[in-house]
């Protein structure tokens, strides 16, 4: 009887022991899984995003390119209102500059080219008088200032087709130019005339940011304002005739320089 209950007890144990979920007990990561996981996260944070923009054609490989670019700013001080507020206040200036160049498209949209260059500026202060207070008061008169510049170099330019039908891009143009010329001070009158000539030279890398548009099927307007970059300048100065001085600058300045505004033709061959 007592064998009977035994038997009975282990047969209800294995039943309840069989029917019981056990935990699953962690095992070792499998390398393969976690390297897979890791492959398709790195690609889910990395994919790509179709944001609709095209860079069509502007311009196709093989084709030539000549044209000039020009500028010119004038001011008189008849025309402005400064001449209100400052008495005996009289000042022209201006500045003009031209720049012919050639180019060869590499690959589409891509340009290698070279340019000449020819720049003058010229500033007569006839009269200036300005009385703030009684103890300050400032006057000049006759005072000149005029420059000449040429300049040789080389540029790189990429063009962006904005347009489908090849009518309207932008382009940025990086240059190396390089620039020689003569700048003249005077001062007084006759006699009293004192004058300092200025030669320079300069090496100079800048950027040219534009927009060009098609206005025939060869022919293209471009409009590209300067941006100051890196350049090295070498000057020596002469007054009177007789050597006085010499510096040497170097500079770094990514500015726009809105006295750098070029409006130009383009022929495409």
């Amino acid at each position: 009887m007592a064998m009977k209950r035994i038997k009975y007890i282990i047969l209800l144990l294995t039943t309840l022991c069989a029917n019981i979920s056990w935990p699953a007990f962690a095992s070792e990561p499998d390398t393969q899984t976690i390297a897979a996981d890791t492959t398709a996260s790195h690609k889910k944070a990395t994919r790509t995003f179709d944001r609709g923009l095209t860079n069509y054609v502007l311009i196709p490989q093989k084709e030539w390119i000549c044209g000039l670019t020009a500028s010119y700013m004038g001011y008189n001080s008849d025309d402005s209102d400064i001449a209100l507020i400052i008495k005996d206040f009289n000042f022209t200036g201006s500045m003009f500059g031209i720049h012919p160049f050639v180019g060869y498209f590499i690959k589409d949209n891509q340009c290698i080219g070279v340019k000449l260059g020819y720049s003058s500026t010229s500033a007569d202060l006839n009269n200036f008088n300005l009385d703030i207070m009684e103890d300050l008061d400032i006057s000049l008169s006759n005072l000149t200032y005029s420059a000449q510049y040429y300049s040789a170099g080389i540029f790189y330019r990429t063009y962006v087709g904005i347009s489908p039908n090849g009518q309207f891009g932008v382009f940025n143009e990086t240059s190396l130019n390089f620039t020689s010329g003569t700048s003249l001070f005077a001062r007084g009158v006759d006699e009293n005339r004192k004058e300092t000539r200025t030669l320079s030279t300069e090496i100079s890398l800048g950027l040219s940011p534009g927009i060009s548009v098609f206005i025939f099927d060869n022919v293209s307007a471009n409009v590209s304002v300067g941006i100051l970059g890196l350049n090295y300048q070498q000057s020596k100065q002469f007054t009177d005739n007789v050597e006085t001085g010499s510096y040497k600058s170097s500079a770094a300045n990514f500015k726009i320089n809105i006295l750098n505004i070029n409006i130009g033709i383009t022929v495409h061959i």
